[in-house]
């Protein structure tokens, strides 16, 4: 039943995803509630909900309480249509995802800084507990013109790549660097019951033209939860 589920709302979303892309609902419009989606599709609450979910970490929508769910994008090329986030990789897996923002604020590192093409680099940190365990700690550094667009450091929704999308960026290429390393002091302290060894993946992100619109650094304590990495082909 479980597996049969899944491909409903893979169906579901895939329908979706093709009226997005052609154009059926406008970007900054509201999209239809799980209500008249339930209906439109004759399916449950629950298949609706997850492709949904599956839309938002796509970066087409945008949920917004008090408001709904807004349109954010409906481009065709998405260099993550074709992977799971390890965030859904974990729950998929039954594991309990908690995510928290750190920090937010101006990038004050000059090298990180200097790798990008604009005059104000922003900066996120966030925090991620997997089954209660802090597990997972990330330093996102990204351009961007007005301050007011942050999103609350309150939000345990916030997602990274939608934020982006609605801010216009568009990301045609993404590089990923892993290595192993000894867990820096600095990290320690934010996460005291790290490993004394971590995972850490730097990823750069560039849009059509080039350029930089994304460095990420992220520590995983890959001794509790191995680092998956799923391709749907």
């Amino acid at each position: 039943m479980r597996q049969k589920n899944q491909i409903l709302y893979q169906k579901v979303f895939d329908v979706l995803k093709a009226d997005l892309i052609s154009g059926k609902y406008e970007v900054g419009s509201l999209f239809p509630t799980e209500n008249e989606l339930e209906i439109q599709f004759n399916v449950s609450k629950i298949t609706v909900r997850k492709a949904v979910d599956l839309l938002v970490e796509g970066g087409y929508l945008h949920k917004q309480s008090g408001v709904g769910t807004k349109v954010i994008s409906n481009q065709p090329i998405n260099v993550f249509n074709k992977v799971k986030t390890f965030t859904k990789i974990l729950n998929d897996h039954g594991v309990a995802v908690q995510k928290s923002i750190a920090y937010i604020g101006k990038s004050e590192d000059v090298t990180i800084n200097d790798k990008f093409d604009f005059d104000t680099i922003y900066e996120i940190h966030r925090m991620y507990q997997l089954d209660g365990v802090s597990s997972i700690f990330v330093k996102h550094y990204f351009p961007l013109k007005k301050a007011d667009s942050l999103p609350d450091k309150a939000s345990d929704q916030f997602s990274f790549y939608s934020f982006l999308v609605k801010q216009g960026v568009d990301i045609y290429k993404i590089e990923d660097a892993f290595c192993a390393q000894k867990t820096p002091e600095w990290l320690h302290q934010v996460l005291p019951d790290l490993s004394d060894v971590v995972l850490k993946r730097t990823r750069s992100a560039f849009s059509e033209m080039g350029q930089l619109v994304e460095y990420t650094t992220s520590y995983y304590d890959s001794s509790a939860t191995p680092y998956l990495i799923d391709y749907q082909v």
